[in-house]
């Protein structure tokens, strides 16, 4: 999952430009980084790379996703502890 991940974060930070996602680690704060349009592009990115990895569709967006505090963006351990969950069920 983590590959996958890193995989959409390089993808969009292809048009983001941030110096900070040059190298990822489990303490990179994601939501602070990246503006409300990147993290967008990212849930849109960790959806289709999910959906061609399993072959179904996997909801990403939902109403804590844009929440400053409840946010699984948080850091990029939080998003893959999340997107983990959200693929296992």
């Amino acid at each position: 999952m983590r590959d996958l991940l890193i995989k959409a974060i390089i993808i969009v930070n292809e048009e983001a430009g941030e110096e900070a996602l040059e190298s990822i680690d489990d303490d990179t704060e994601l939501f602070d980084i990246l503006d409300s349009m990147a993290i967008l592009d990212l849930i849109l990115e960790i959806e289709n790379l999910l959906q061609d990895k399993t072959g179904r569709y996997v909801q990403i967006a939902n109403d804590k996703v844009m929440d400053i505090e409840q946010t699984p963006f948080k850091t990029f351990a939080t998003l893959c502890r999340y997107v983990e969950e959200k693929v296992n069920g």
